[in-house]
């Protein structure tokens, strides 16, 4: 069980620096998006548009996070059901931290009227295809999946990155395009609500429930060899 734990910790603090450049790079995107909108637009429709683009990138978040999370289990353990409930609960739970719980509660202690908007009881039928698509994949695909890992994963940050932001922006909180005193808060909001969330969905689900895993360094979890 210690073995199983140093991993994570070592898995969180090598992901730490990817986390934040892709946040970096996801909220110089939103900024430039947003202000060159302001500039055109004197209302707030370009916030409409932004909340689609959310309504995009959450599903695929959940997508690439049951696909990553279903591979790396059902690589190790040929066991169905228990990992379609953990690809399930593994992508769902994490997406919602991730994506809109995380984003939320660090608008509001930032003094935000944050809307709570969840996806997964809004709108189920928009979710629960492309969580379909994931487990499948990850099950049919696993040793593509599982080879390109550091792609996959480096993806799944990348667009968790985008979704929270997109979150904030979308459901309450666009004063920090053009305060610059919460650029450095906005990005710490956006990196605790990718790092812990997504590492927890890619590494720490399938290392708890993984029966047996390899040690010394021949396979690793989170990057598996052929």
């Amino acid at each position: 069980m210690k073995a199983r734990w140093k991993i994570v910790v070592v898995e969180l603090s090598h992901h730490l620096p990817y986390t934040v450049i892709s946040s970096l790079i996801a909220m110089a995107a939103v900024w430039y998006f947003g202000m060159v909108q302001m500039q055109q637009h004197a209302d707030r429709g370009w916030v409409t548009e932004l909340r689609w683009s959310f309504h995009v990138l959450h599903p695929l978040h959940v997508c690439l996070s049951a696909i990553t999370t279903t591979s790396v289990l059902w690589r190790f353990e040929r066991k169905l059901a228990k990992t379609l409930i953990v690809g399930v609960l593994g992508s769902v739970i994490p997406c919602g931290l991730s994506d809109y719980i995380v984003p939320f509660i660090g608008g509001r202690i930032l003094g935000q009227p944050m809307q709570l908007h969840i996806c997964l009881i809004d709108h189920p039928m928009l979710i629960l295809p492309f969580l379909l698509v994931g487990l499948l994949s990850g099950l049919l695909f696993e040793g593509q999946v599982s080879d390109h890992s550091i792609f996959s994963h480096g993806a799944h940050v990348f667009v968790s990155s985008l979704a929270a932001l997109l979150y904030l922006v979308s459901f309450g909180f666009t004063g920090w395009m053009t305060d610059i005193n919460f650029v450095f808060p906005v990005l710490l909001v956006v990196v605790m609500a990718v790092w812990i969330p997504c590492c927890i969905s890619d590494i720490v689900v399938p290392i708890s429930t993984i029966r047996e895993y390899p040690h010394g360094g021949r396979r690793s979890v989170s990057r598996p060899s052929v």
